[in-house]
């Protein structure tokens, strides 16, 4: 058996772990083939590619990059993407917005609690990526404004602020446009008490998807698995899995759910026959 994790944090995005920790961690847990797939940042998978793997493990550079539909946030894992100029512009404006939605909501904050205040966070906060998250949810946790994760995504509901991606037609061109494969990151995530309709998942592919995640925490059960899989099966996609590990932030277990290669469809992706 060829455990696969094709879905992992660190802490270059808001995992809690290093390159050379991941390394480690996917030892201990018998993965031999493995992606990281950062919130628009390939700052750990570049880093990856330069550290030291034992000969039976193969490493598929990834990444997450975030779309907009229908007015809400979705991820697209990509892998083997090329560092084209577009490709970089693409995941600095998602990063650039991204910090602006938070910067928005901190000036909110500081009108409401004394201790907030923006020449505060940046003149004296010091972030720590061992703890995962990013920098505003941890300053405000480390303030006392907020006791978790999810009590901030509480708070943001509250405002008016909205944060809005490129259109998914839009990113699937810039990142494929170059050979870059591109799934459909955790359908089961946006519908965690079904599934995705046919009519958006046909959405998606016309829209250009390589492929989609059908394998993911948020899939417990094998007749959703199987829904996406057969899915892929009949409109010729391929088929991925993993984790979303964060390491030690949020309990989701690097992994988990336990992935076979043999269960994936990811030819063009990785040499099975160096593999199988």
């Amino acid at each position: 058996m060829l455990k696969t994790d094709l879905h992992i944090h660190t802490w270059a995005s808001d995992g809690t772990w290093s390159p050379e920790i991941l390394i480690r961690k996917l030892n201990e847990e018998k993965i031999k083939i493995f992606s990281i797939t950062d919130h628009d940042t390939i700052e750990s998978s570049e880093e990856m590619l330069n550290l030291f793997l034992e000969k039976e493990m193969k490493f598929i550079p990834g990444v997450e990059v975030a779309t907009t539909y229908n007015d809400r946030e979705y991820h697209l894992t990509v892998y083997n993407y090329n560092k084209t100029s577009e490709f970089i512009d693409l995941i600095n404006w998602n990063n650039e917005i991204r910090l602006d939605y938070n910067y928005k909501f901190l000036d909110l904050m500081s009108k409401r609690q004394d201790s907030v205040s923006l020449n505060d966070y940046f003149d004296n906060y010091v972030e720590d990526r061992t703890k995962g998250g990013w920098k505003a949810l941890n300053y405000l946790i480390d303030k006392g404004i907020y006791g978790t994760i999810f009590d901030y995504f509480d708070g943001l509901k509250e405002t008016d602020l909205t944060l809005c991606f490129k259109k998914p037609e839009e990113v699937i061109e810039i990142v494929k446009r170059e050979g870059a494969s591109v799934f459909l990151a955790h359908p089961s995530y946006y519908f965690r008490d079904g599934v995705m309709g046919i009519e958006e998942l046909d959405f998606w592919k016309n829209a250009g998807i390589d492929g989609v995640e059908c394998y993911t925490p948020y899939a417990p059960d094998k007749d959703r698995i199987d829904y996406y899989k057969d899915y892929c099966i009949k409109n010729d996609l391929m088929i991925s899995g993993g984790s979303d590990c964060h390491g030690d932030f949020l309990t989701r277990k690097l992994g988990c759910p336990d992935i076979n290669v043999k269960d994936l469809r990811i030819d063009s992706l990785v040499d099975m026959t160096e593999l199988l």
